[in-house]
């Protein structure tokens, strides 16, 4: 079969994406395609060994390679492949941690002192979806695989010829849920007793969240998902019965989207309103990002968790947060905070990793992105909905309000995220993007306050209001994000730079 690759242009440092025939996808956010088209044992074998060839060998040995997969019942299958690949390429010790999330497996990377870890994963995408996320080695940080590395993956992959698979037994399942659990809970302990310049705030909040006995919705779209989250809750001091889990059953039950867009979460609102509950998680397959209910936007969900520790700062003579990285797309409610609380944020391209490069380079503790990603580095380089949800419930108990009144206290925004497939070729759709916006940039120059062109085109408005317009870096698709202080004008936006889009007006 001949495979076809595109490889867009692109500035050093920016989003590595391509698509093979059948959809095979391999970007910095890992290598997934749809299950027996483009995904499969093969593509798992082989990506597991260019994987050694490129970065793994390099390492130290004795070779320790940390392996598990999420709530996809393909991903068993997948891991036997990558098992056997391992194997092959003589790496003897191989921790498997069966199912569980991209933090965890993360941690666990730098927890064990491993060479890197290897995930089976697709992420948010559809069940029939399915792939892999590679994590390096403690010594760099076990975060996602550096765009350099996915380069030579990339160019590798048509050169790499695999005749046959020899999939492998997979070793006992290790549980290090429970080392996770306390750790993280230390972590945060040690963060809030370093914002509040107080040695055992943390305990005492944490006791304090105990006592209170918060009732709280799960929704981790099936019931090998929910154990993870519920683990954590219960070494919180949650009792059991306080716990409602929602989705409980097998993934093909699930009632919603696999990822967590609020609109599709009417389960989890459901639950919280017929049993009075305090709070409702929602989290997709891998687990790294929140959504709460009843917040209006995953946009509040990072917000929060800052807000908590610039609050418990505020009068410390020492600022242990100064700058916070975040991406273009996220809301204008983190300029209000940081006047606020006199701290700087950094706006970077879109993507985590982008966030996780600023925060290595300013030597930063805190990043976010706005759609429920809360990166906390001494636990992983990486979003993590562990470290969310344990600083929301700690938010919750120091202030004494409940989730709803802790956002009633933000500035109003509204922000629409929508998308658009456009009569272009794929190749030419950052050309096709740039003729638009370049005619449109001169025609409203009045209007406009500043484009940022560092990751497509974020137009900031003279009244405050901005829209974000950018290729995919996953899907062959732009996307649009507006925002403004007025619902009706984010709406306005939104279908005005649409219909930009799509015919050659450029004036709105």
């Amino acid at each position: 079969m001949i495979i076809k690759i595109f490889f867009e242009n692109r500035k050093p440092n920016t989003e590595h994406r391509f698509y093979l025939m059948n959809n095979l996808i391999i970007s910095l956010s890992g290598i997934r395609g749809i299950l027996g088209k483009s995904f499969g044992e093969r593509e798992a074998y082989k990506a597991t060994d260019i994987f050694f060839r490129v970065y793994l060998q390099k390492q130290k040995k004795p070779y320790r390679i940390i392996i598990g997969r999420d709530i996809k019942p393909s991903g068993r299958t997948f891991l036997k492949a990558i098992a056997g690949s391992l194997r092959k390429n003589k790496i003897e010790t191989i921790i498997n941690l069966g199912i569980t999330t991209l933090p965890i497996i993360q941690w666990a990377v730098k927890h064990f002192r491993s060479n890197g870890g290897i995930f089976v994963t697709a992420s948010h995408n559809p069940i029939e979806y399915n792939g892999i996320k590679l994590i390096s080695s403690s010594q760099d940080d076990a975060g996602i695989l550096s765009a350099s590395f996915m380069q030579k993956i990339k160019d590798k992959w048509t050169d790499k010829q695999i005749t046959k698979i020899n999939a492998a037994e997979l070793p006992k399942e290790k549980s290090c849920l429970n080392e996770y659990n306390t750790d993280v809970i230390a972590k945060i302990e040690e963060i809030i007793d370093t914002c509040a310049e107080q040695s055992g705030k943390g305990k005492e909040i944490f006791s304090k969240l105990k006592e209170k006995q918060p009732k709280i919705a799960l929704d981790a779209c099936c019931e090998d998902g929910l154990k993870i989250p519920k683990s954590f809750l219960l070494s919180l001091g949650i009792k059991e019965e306080n716990i409602y889990p929602v989705n409980n059953g097998m993934l093909s039950q699930c009632k919603r989207r696999l990822e967590p867009s609020p609109e599709h979460l009417e389960e989890l609102n459901k639950t919280i309103q017929k049993h009075n509950l305090d709070i409702g998680f929602a989290f997709d397959p891998d687990q790294d990002r929140l959504v709460i209910m009843p917040l209006s936007s995953e946009e509040i969900t990072p917000i929060l968790c800052a807000k908590f520790l610039l609050e418990l700062q505020k009068n410390a003579r020492n600022k242990h947060i100064k700058q916070i990285p975040i991406n273009l797309s996220t809301s204008s409610l983190w300029d209000e905070l940081a006047g606020q609380y006199s701290v700087k944020i950094i706006r970077t391209r879109v993507g985590e990793f982008n966030v996780i490069e600023a925060m290595k380079k300013n030597g930063l503790p805190l990043g976010a992105e706005g759609n429920g990603g809360v990166i906390l580095k001494d636990i992983n380089f990486g979003r993590n909905s562990t470290v969310a949800v344990a600083l929301i419930l700690a938010y919750m108990a120091y202030s004494g309000k409940s989730i709803q009144e802790l956002e009633s206290q933000l500035p109003k925004y509204f922000m629409i995220k929508d998308k658009i497939t456009v009569p272009v070729k794929r190749v030419k759709i950052k050309e096709f993007l740039k003729e638009k916006m370049d005619a449109f940039a001169a025609q409203n120059k009045d209007k406009i306050e500043f484009i940022d062109t560092q990751d497509g085109h974020k137009v900031i408005f003279r009244d405050n209001s901005w829209a974000h317009i950018r290729t995919s870096n996953t899907e062959p698709i732009i996307r649009l994000i507006a925002e403004s202080k007025n619902k009706e004008k984010t709406k306005i936006l939104i279908a005005k730079f649409k219909s930009l889009m799509l015919t050659r007006n450029t004036i709105i």
